[in-house]
């Protein structure tokens, strides 16, 4: 499910007794993270909140416990595969919402009526669904991402002989990303006299994969020569230009080079 159509669902949501809703950074990549500074975070957020809720309302501070153990508990279970960040949303009613980013969040801690949505719907503006082209001469790697993942990888691969793109989805587009042959010298001539053709077909079909997705923007990566070829046949209304080889990344590194940092 779109992240956008878990707001409003969540948006959608009420109890009387509270919604917890925790933004942490844990990003392990980080200076200040490397000692497992989010376990401070998490556990002084947490006391703040019990702090606050009044002595005298014994129902309600039974009830923050009881979900705060269970979301400490998702939470630690996922220390040994931590993402850059976490929003966690839930409450006593049994809803649980537990999301694994790969973008940092600000930290933040809630216990209110309400789920506490607007950093989630910032976030969601500011990682929309994006295209990225990663152009070689002779195999072009499509991402299509949101915030700062990968939702879809595909590889086309030109079949000089046939004057065709083929293409391959998923795992079997970044396994022969990984291992496709880097020189067909005696291709050359005949792919450059070929070139224009076939960048333009592949192009209107790259079109039509992004607005059928509603893309906001299409990166196109690679070495600057290709990249103005390929942007010739390109009609989209925001494009950006990389000039940078990515050859040995994978899809998630060149998504974190490209979008997120």
């Amino acid at each position: 499910m779109s992240l956008a159509k878990q707001l409003q669902q969540l948006k959608g949501q009420s109890c009387h007794e509270g919604y917890l809703t925790i933004y942490l950074r844990t990003d392990q990549t980080s200076n200040d993270q490397q000692r497992g500074e989010w376990k401070i975070r998490l556990k002084n957020g947490l006391k703040k909140i019990e702090e606050y809720i009044p002595s005298e309302n014994e129902e309600n501070k039974k009830a923050y416990k009881k979900i705060k153990s269970k979301a400490i508990e998702a939470i630690y279970s996922l220390q040994t595969e931590l993402p850059k960040s976490l929003v966690l949303i839930a409450s006593p009613n049994g809803d649980f919402y537990l999301r694994k980013l790969q973008i940092p969040v600000e930290n933040e801690f809630f216990w209110e009526k309400q789920p506490r949505t607007e950093q989630l719907e910032r976030l969601n503006k500011e990682y929309p669904i994006e295209g990225i082209i990663y152009i070689q001469k002779e195999d072009i790697f499509m991402i299509e991402t949101s915030l700062g993942e990968v939702n879809k990888e595909r590889l086309y691969d030109l079949e000089i002989d046939k004057e065709d793109w083929k293409q391959y989805d998923g795992v079997a587009a970044s396994e022969r990303m990984a291992r496709r042959a880097n020189h067909r010298d005696k291709y050359e001539q005949r792919f450059e006299a070929n070139q224009q053709r076939a960048y333009k077909d592949l192009a209107c079909l790259i079109q039509k994969e992004a607005e059928k997705n509603k893309w906001s923007t299409i990166y196109l990566v690679g070495e600057t020569g290709l990249v103005t070829e390929f942007e010739k046949h390109l009609m989209f209304p925001t494009v950006k230009k990389v000039d940078k080889n990515y050859k040995n990344f994978s899809s998630k590194e060149i998504v974190g080079q490209v979008v997120v940092s």
